[in-house]
């Protein structure tokens, strides 16, 4: 019998990338099978898919996504499935980018982490 694919739905109020796909601020329905480690962000205007590194945690039980902020740039990062498991994305290209950038430009902000829950 084949898994259940896990899913969470969210409204996100900002444009982010997941690996070089930019998709616009809206709602997204973001699943995963437990079979495999593709994750699948769809939107009504578009989508975008990454292959991910499955983490369990015993404390960490709400569905959401998380995101890191470079300025005004948003890279998705993780996807909590609110079972205790999320999808973790590997740092793309893009936002090796973004780091290096922020590291040569003093005035340019760092990092910070940005947390969506799950509708």
């Amino acid at each position: 019998m084949p898994a259940q694919a896990a899913q969470v739905e969210v409204h996100v109020p900002f444009s982010f990338t997941v690996n070089s796909e930019t998709l616009p601020p809206g709602d997204y329905r973001v699943s995963s099978d437990a079979g495999d480690g593709v994750l699948f962000v769809r939107g009504f205007t578009g989508g975008a898919f990454a292959v991910t590194n499955r983490v369990d945690s015993s404390t960490e039980t709400d569905a959401k996504l998380v995101f890191n902020k470079y300025g005004d740039q948003y890279v998705l990062r993780e996807a909590w499935m609110g079972d205790g498991s999320a999808r973790e994305l590997p740092e793309s290209s893009f936002e090796r980018g973004l780091k290096e950038k922020a590291r040569n430009d003093e005035a340019a902000p760092g990092s910070e982490q940005v947390s969506i829950p799950a509708l």
